[in-house]
């Protein structure tokens, strides 16, 4: 949520880092947190503005950890008196999700609706920042191979036409010398 910076021009919210991985703070120049106010993610206004440092500004907001969506012991706290073992927040969430449930056990087509764009997604994780899946194709690894066999082979052959050439020019100036 943005928020204004001490009743001045400036606000702060969270924002996708650059690399996709992690959530971090920033300092932005409209209220609805879409425009950051310097290239440093508003690190530089923040410390002009309040004299410290911006917190969690290099450093995500939001952890890898796992969270358990079991209600505990008191299980029907702030859950609407339920019958099921799941806590509210993980029901919000997983109703507001994109789902592809195709293949899933126990009969049904499922809520397919977001299998398409899962199956654009070319990010994974790796030591803990998010790198681009590359999906090897075969027919282009044939294509990329004859392209480069044929170039080698093309290059050997005005190679040899070339110094083919060379050696005619030279003997037919050795032959109107001696002439």
């Amino acid at each position: 949520q943005c928020q204004q910076l001490n009743g001045g021009a400036y606000y702060t919210g969270a924002y996708c880092s650059s690399d996709g991985g992690s959530i971090v703070m920033g300092v932005f120049t409209d209220d609805s947190c879409s425009n950051l106010s310097d290239v440093y993610g508003g690190q530089e206004m923040y410390t002009t503005i309040t004299g410290k440092e911006l917190p969690h500004s290099t450093t995500t907001l939001i952890g890898n950890e796992c969270m358990s969506c079991m209600e505990g012991a008191d299980a029907n706290y702030n859950d609407q008196q339920d019958a099921d073992a799941v806590k509210e927040g993980c029901e919000t969430l997983y109703l507001q999700a994109g789902k592809c449930e195709q293949g899933l056990n126990g009969g049904g087509s499922g809520n397919n609706n977001a299998c398409q764009y899962m199956e654009g997604i070319n990010m994974v994780y790796k030591d803990g920042g998010m790198f681009s899946r590359s999906h090897s194709s075969s027919a282009a690894g044939v294509f990329i191979g004859l392209f480069s066999c044929s170039f080698v082979l093309l290059s050997s052959y005005a190679y040899y036409l070339k110094s083919k050439l060379d050696r005619a020019k030279v003997q037919l100036v050795d032959d109107m010398l001696r002439s």
